[in-house]
C-alpha cells in the first residue's frame, strides 16, 4: 500500500489589489497594497522591511483587522488574520 502525500487544501484566492495601511509591531503605519486575500490569509505589497512572526494590523478601507506574517519575498509578504474577516468587505 503506497501514501500519498497529504497536501492542505487552500482557501481561494480572491484578487483585490486595493491600498491597505499596515501598523507594525513597533506601530509605525506604512502604506501597503492589498494584493489579494482568502477567507484566512493575504499577499500585501510594502516596501518597509517586516519580518516572518511579526505581529501586525492591516487597516483596510475602514477595517482594522490583526494578523500575524507567515512569509516576506522582496517586497511582498503573505500572513494570516488572527480573527475571521469577511472577505467580501475588505
Amino acid at each position: 500500500m503506497s501514501r500519498t502525500p497529504v497536501v492542505p487544501k487552500r482557501a481561494p484566492r480572491v484578487d483585490v489589489r486595493k491600498p491597505a495601511l499596515l501598523i507594525n509591531s513597533d506601530g509605525i503605519e506604512v502604506d501597503a497594497t492589498m494584493l489579494d486575500i482568502s477567507g484566512n490569509g493575504f499577499r500585501l505589497q510594502v516596501f518597509e522591511k517586516l519580518y516572518v512572526g511579526e505581529l501586525v494590523s492591516l487597516r483596510v478601507d475602514d477595517e482594522l483587522v490583526p494578523a500575524r506574517i507567515k512569509w516576506v519575498l522582496g517586497d511582498e509578504a503573505g500572513g494570516t488574520f488572527l480573527e475571521p474577516v469577511d472577505t467580501l468587505t475588505l
